[in-house]
């Protein structure tokens, strides 16, 4: 799918949000649109979710600082989950997006 048609259907139509889950381990299945928070002794060290972009590849995001790179995330008081700075995966479908509010946002 290009770049610009998923742009297209990011801003049209209305998809539903994406929310988030702390779990203690990686699952072993992974739902669509779930961001898992993935904690050890309640300290969040990394975030693992499927590609928006349907290729059902699981990215794994790095939330510590002492290793870079990492990302950040925020959750807001609507329970709604922003992650920093944008995902690029550079490998496979190459998907470049934001999540902010629980809404991807295509680059």
């Amino acid at each position: 799918m290009s770049k610009l048609w998923k742009r297209f259907k990011s801003l049209f139509k209305r998809e539903k949000q994406f929310q988030f889950l702390f779990v203690e381990d990686v699952p072993n299945k992974f739902k669509p649109k779930i961001v898992y928070i993935v904690t050890n002794n309640n300290y969040p060290w990394e975030i693992v979710m499927l590609c928006p972009c349907n290729c059902n590849k699981i990215l794994y995001l790095n939330l510590m600082k002492e290793y870079p790179p990492y990302w950040t995330y925020e959750i807001s008081k609507e329970k709604k989950i922003t992650l920093h700075p944008s995902i690029h995966r550079i490998v496979g479908c190459q998907s470049h997006f934001f999540l902010r509010n629980g809404v991807i946002i295509w680059c």
